[in-house]
């Protein structure tokens, strides 16, 4: 194995993941990148070797099977490569009042943020730990803080992420693998018109939440909510009864003009 470190990115061919993809590579990793889309994975891959000249590979997977999910945790053990980050940022987001959103979309996205998640870090964690150097950046959101109508699985997923990233982080203390739960707000990336999305919130570029993820990440940062409103958000989420909060998130919802999406 040679001293060279590799960051591997889930979710890396659009938004928040290939925004961090530029971030490690700047900083002298080499990438693994691993999603669906091959095009444009294959795309960004180049464009990172052609703009920061570190090696990139990119493993096609769904996330959403299992199967694809171990064949990519094989497909890294292959590899000598010293793995010194991992980021879980894969997922998308549901739209729509639980009662009429397609099920088996929902446990799909379950099975992308949170069943992979939990194969990846324990395929990669060990090995970390060993070396007793290495980071895990989980992408989580600021609705991981409370109840969200319309999107009540979704932050769900959330809020587990968060939960277990806090759990870890604990684990870990005194190992030399640290965890960071970046907690963004609305951002502008294609996934909130994926999930049906479409408000009047202005959010954050994903270059400007990739840059805040990873230098709070090199900071050793645990949880991080980027941005002042988010930060309110958090607050109220901290003072306000579960039941409230639920309340007072779809008021702010409806505030920034959120429209409810066709089923799933």
């Amino acid at each position: 194995m040679n001293d060279a470190r590799w960051a591997v990115i889930t979710g890396a061919s659009s938004g928040i993941g290939r925004a961090l993809m530029f971030e490690f590579a700047g900083d002298g990793y080499n990438v693994v990148l691993t999603g669906r889309n091959e095009a444009a994975l294959r795309s960004a891959a180049e464009e990172c070797r052609s703009r920061h000249h570190v090696e990139t590979d990119i493993v096609i997977a769904d996330l959403a099977s299992a199967e694809e999910t171990r064949r990519l945790i094989l497909e890294l053990a292959s590899h000598s490569r010293r793995y010194e980050a991992l980021v879980n940022n894969a997922g998308f987001g549901i739209h729509g009042e639980f009662v009429a959103t397609d099920l088996e979309r929902e446990i799909e996205m379950v099975d992308v943020q949170l069943v992979a998640m939990l194969r990846l870090t324990k395929g990669l964690l060990p090995a970390m730990v060993a070396r007793h150097h290495g980071n895990v950046l989980n992408v989580a959101s600021v609705y991981a803080f409370g109840p969200v109508p319309s999107q009540a699985v979704y932050a769900a997923s959330k809020a587990f992420i968060l939960s277990f990233s806090s759990a870890l982080q604990d684990e870990l203390r005194g190992s030399g693998v640290h965890v960071t739960a970046f907690c963004p707000g609305v951002t502008k990336t294609e996934f909130r018109a994926r999930a049906g999305i479409f408000d009047k919130g202005r959010g954050i570029t994903a270059e400007h939440a990739a840059r805040i993820a990873y230098d709070s990440m090199k900071r050793g940062r645990h949880v991080v909510v980027p941005g002042l409103a988010n930060r309110i958000f958090f607050l109220l989420s901290r003072l306000l009864p579960s039941g409230s909060f639920a309340g007072v998130t779809r008021w702010i919802n409806r505030q920034r003009g959120l429209s409810q999406s066709r089923n799933g």
